[in-house]
């Protein structure tokens, strides 16, 4: 069970996002696309973007602050049945405390790690029963390989008939349009007004039919 983070405390939280994005895009910043948080109107457009029952399965790759991570609990998605990747320490040690101060969390799966090694970070049981792979990397301004393997990372966890990748670009072409002949890649969803202008994409793998004569 979450309990709701109210106005005042949101507000409270936003100076030290700010402060602790702008310091860690100028220390990486090839790791971040941009050293403004993701904004609520694109958050909650991610989140509206599921469909989540008890027993919905996510993983969020690139957490940071957790401005995404607060929009999915208080849609309803279980705290122990979601992780939040993050490779950086300083946003994992920021997600651990406001996380901790502001919801009424049991376990939740806060992990400093790479998203290359999913099936080594999250709890065994879950591979293969992963719903949605949620992703905020910087996918088009790495190498093809490396996106060819972060990909293939989130495949090797997903629910291989129903399980989603929503990813969000700040292109509006796909990422990993190299990838168009094993994955049925869709814009779903476009906010021009974000800064930067960001792309919801939905990957999903592809499934063929095989008739008999």
């Amino acid at each position: 069970m979450t309990s709701l983070l109210n106005s005042t405390t949101l507000k409270s939280l936003i100076p030290e996002e700010n402060r602790l994005l702008f310091k860690q895009w100028l220390q990486y910043p090839s790791q971040l696309e941009t050293f403004i948080p993701t904004s609520s109107k694109l958050v909650h457009l991610i989140a509206n973007q599921l469909d989540i029952t008890s027993k919905t399965i996510i993983v969020e790759i690139g957490a940071t602050t957790g401005r995404l991570s607060r929009a999915l609990l208080e849609k309803g998605v279980s705290s122990n049945l979601l992780a939040m990747i993050e490779s950086n320490k300083a946003f994992v040690e920021f997600l651990k405390r406001t996380l901790k101060d502001n919801y009424d969390l049991d376990q939740p799966h806060i992990i400093q790690g790479n998203a290359k090694s999913l099936t080594e970070l999250i709890p065994s049981s879950w591979v293969k029963k992963v719903d949605y792979v949620i992703s905020i990397l910087p996918l088009a301004y790495m190498e093809e390989e490396e996106r060819e393997r972060i990909i293939q990372s989130m495949l090797n966890i997903l629910n291989p008939e129903t399980g989603v990748i929503l990813h969000v670009s700040s292109l509006p072409s796909s990422p990993i349009e190299f990838m168009n002949g094993e994955l049925v890649q869709r814009r779903i969803a476009s906010v021009w007004r974000n800064l930067p202008p960001s792309f919801i994409w939905r990957f999903s793998q592809k499934h063929y039919s095989h008739h008999f004569a």
